[in-house]
């Protein structure tokens, strides 16, 4: 495969999610009800790539793994113990009252669409393109992940999206490195669905408070040294064994 052709899938799939989230909404909005249109709109980014995938790319996504359960269990560890650490804090804010049908299934859709472009397919890519240097690979995936929540900024305040963006990096580190090392995409799926339904279920009064600039800094410099840590952690995650191997 032609390292054009590599660059050109990796820059397909770096904007495929944001073009679609921006566009695809105005097209179907007089065909879809407001309250159905995230779920439409990742249902069909979820489509897309899956064509792509098998009938154009011939890229396999691999959905399910049942090899080796224990370890794949010890994998799963650190992306838990992040998901506890950036989603405890919202508990009281939530109100299980809201959960219905739609709001499961759009928050599974956006958890299945994401999931499939960002470690489903640039994973794969970027192998190719980093000659399986895995670790890079999960970063330019990560990015990507990261990239695509730009398109909040319609909504939120920038300052809240940039924290956001520090967080949904380290996510996608997790979630890559977990890829990578179980072949397993249900395993990101179900945590990048945990990591989003919180949200889906905040309570009507629960606003968001824009940082002064002071606090601004701080969180920054707070979310890049836990950015630092988690790129740490999987680092040592995918290429432990083989550095160990070395020394040896």
């Amino acid at each position: 495969m032609k390292n054009n052709d590599i660059i050109t899938k990796i820059a397909i799939c770096f904007v495929l999610v944001p073009i679609v989230l921006i566009v695809l909404p105005y097209l179907i909005s007089p065909i879809i009800s407001e309250k159905y249109g995230q779920m439409t709109v990742d249902l069909i980014i979820f489509l897309v790539a899956i064509v792509l995938s098998r009938n154009i790319w011939h890229i396999k996504i691999s959905f399910l793994s049942l090899k080796k359960p224990l370890s794949q269990l010890c994998q799963l560890i650190p992306s838990i113990l992040f998901l506890l650490f950036t989603r405890f804090s919202t508990l009281s804010s939530m109100s299980f009252r809201l959960i219905d049908a739609r709001s499961i299934l759009t928050v599974l859709f956006i958890a299945l669409a994401e999931e499939s472009v960002y470690r489903g397919l640039l994973i794969p890519l970027s192998l190719v393109f980093t000659k399986n240097k895995q670790y890079t690979a999960i970063v330019i995936s990560s990015v990507g992940f990261a990239l695509a929540h730009l398109v909040n900024i319609v909504n939120s305040p920038w300052s809240i999206v940039m924290l956001q963006m520090l967080i949904v990096f380290a996510s996608g580190l997790l979630w890559g490195a977990l890829y990578l090392k179980t072949n397993n995409l249900s395993l990101t799926i179900m945590l990048h669905f945990l990591d989003d339904l919180p949200l889906f279920l905040m309570k009507e009064t629960s606003e968001l408070v824009t940082p002064t600039r002071p606090q601004l800094i701080s969180a920054i410099m707070a979310y890049l040294i836990v950015v630092g840590i988690i790129g740490i952690i999987t680092f040592l995650q995918v290429e432990g064994l083989h550095l160990w191997k070395l020394k040896k």
